[in-house]
């Protein structure tokens, strides 16, 4: 992978984490489950956090977080995850979220020294999603949050 690919990718996980802060935050405003409404909103914030941090990226390497791309999320793509049981639901983000993941190990694998912390930002995130849902599947929805909350205060400034 040379620069341009790795380029292409962070713009690509950028764009991602634009698509995840409209999904999650589409989920939080049509989720029948008022306890998953403040989860769905959570995770849309660190979706926005993760993606300022790509776009910061970006503009490092002289590359411009601009664009024309709709992350409008549609009726149909929300009903994919409310329509059916809060499982299935977990389930199809459990696939997404693993295929993130090794998309964006290999990113921080290629990552110039001082992307690191960005890159490395972006696979924390990821996992901190998968352990969200892992805790969804079994049952512990009270700790769900937990590593999301974690990298969303350590994130903060000040």
């Amino acid at each position: 992978m040379d620069r341009d690919d790795y380029i292409e990718g962070i713009h690509g996980a950028w764009l991602g984490e634009r698509f995840g802060e409209s999904f999650f935050t589409a989920l939080a405003e049509k989720t029948p489950d008022s306890a998953m409404r403040p989860k769905w909103q959570r995770l849309a914030q660190l979706e926005n956090v993760t993606g300022r941090k790509m776009a910061a990226l970006l503009e490092a390497h002289g590359e411009s977080a601009t664009t024309s791309e709709s992350t409008t999320v549609g009726d149909e793509v929300v009903g994919r995850y409310l329509d059916g049981s809060h499982l299935d639901a977990m389930l199809k983000l459990k696939e997404v979220i693993e295929k993130a993941i090794i998309r964006f190990d290999q990113l921080l694998a290629l990552a110039p020294d001082e992307d690191v912390p960005a890159v490395q930002f972006l696979v924390q995130h990821e996992q901190a999603l998968l352990t969200f849902v892992e805790r969804e599947i079994a049952g512990d929805a009270d700790h769900a949050l937990d590593d999301i909350d974690q990298l969303l205060v350590a994130s903060s400034p000040g």
